[in-house]
């Protein structure tokens, strides 16, 4: 519904815009909404300024005119019954229509004010919004350029590190395997005595020498520079404490070794045991000879043996501080490095 500032024609604000007001419904209408133009306007005197009607209230005026002449219907009893009342009353009718033309111009005036007053605030916001967010990722994109930057400097730098650690243990695994060979290679005079019973009274010394004895490479006390028990690696274990001895020389050592070898050997039915030293009485226990190890070959010797149980290899056995292996007598023998030697066997 139009307000009293409005044009009842097409809705905008009056304005300064001469108007057209109607006598009856006191509605406003801008001059070229009834189709007239500027000329047309002030051509019009005060009084039919004052006695103006508009279109919708000159339509409402009851339709009249003379329809003396209009024919009436025949019938039986008269051509022209006496009772048929006859109206005569000028017919006039005033008609203000609008055109094609001012019909558009009419809506394209109404579209813009629409837009103008209706879309373009909401535009403005929209564009407000629009702005706010373009700054915001601006200002995102900016920030989003600094950490890609920041990561590409870290990965570069993790990369670096990478590079560096595996330098490291690299030259830490040749470093860690010197350090083996030169621990094994110190103990290259010692053998390790084992399963020889303890006794509070014993003579460790005149021990090592009935050993010699028994497998035929003869001690004397200046060839033998160490010999004490070790401590338990597994203190809950039931064996006794092995003998360390260390000799005078690696080569000493060597034939004290192959002494007990070749004893074995000779005598399969009655190798080193306990009766052999004069310990144990009746009670017969084995001797074992080997040669003393780093805590690492430890390890890997054990592994191997387990390793052969598994795959039923008929040998293991060390040699210079060094495992080797061999599944039977025509096979090749294997010489177990390290664990993964074991893991590749099958």
């Amino acid at each position: 519904m139009a307000s009293s500032n409005d044009c009842a024609g097409c809705l905008s604000t009056l304005k300064d815009i001469p108007t057209l007001q109607c006598t009856r419904c006191s509605a406003k209408y801008h001059f070229y909404c009834m189709n007239l133009t500027q000329s047309d306007y002030d051509a019009m005197s005060n009084e039919a300024l004052s006695h103006w009607i508009c279109v919708l209230c000159r339509s409402k005026d009851r339709k009249g005119g003379d329809n003396t002449n209009t024919p009436v219907r025949a019938t039986i009893y008269s051509p022209q019954p006496d009772f048929v009342t006859q109206r005569s009353k000028a017919r006039h009718a005033s008609c203000s229509c609008l055109s094609a033309d001012d019909i558009r111009d009419l809506m394209r005036e109404e579209l813009h004010n629409f837009f103008q007053n209706k879309i373009n605030p909401q535009l403005s916001d929209v564009r407000i919004a629009l702005t706010s967010i373009e700054s915001s990722v601006s200002y995102f994109n900016e920030e989003l350029e600094k950490v890609k930057n920041e990561t590409a400097a870290q990965a570069a730098k993790i990369e670096s590190i990478r590079v560096e650690n595996e330098s490291l243990r690299a030259a830490n695994l040749v470093l860690a395997s010197r350090m083996e060979h030169f621990d094994q290679q110190s103990r290259s005079s010692n053998v390790e005595i084992q399963c020889v019973p303890e006794s509070k009274q014993e003579n460790l010394i005149k021990t090592v020498q009935q050993l010699g004895k028994v497998i035929k490479c003869p001690l004397n006390e200046a060839e033998i520079h160490v010999c004490s028990r070790l401590a338990k690696i597994n203190r809950s274990s039931p064996r006794p404490r092995s003998i360390l001895v260390k000799f005078s020389s690696p080569r000493l050592r060597d034939e004290f070794l192959a002494a007990t070898s070749k004893f074995n050997k000779n005598n399969k039915d009655d190798k080193l045991n306990t009766s052999h030293l004069g310990i144990g009485g009746s009670k017969k226990s084995p001797v074992y000879v080997v040669e003393h190890l780093t805590p690492e070959n430890k390890a890997l010797h054990a592994a191997a043996r387990s390793k052969a149980k598994e795959l039923k290899y008929k040998f293991v056995w060390i040699r210079d501080g060094r495992v080797f292996m061999r599944k039977n007598e025509e096979s090749n023998y294997v010489y177990v490095k390290n664990l993964e030697t074991l893991n590749r066997l099958s």
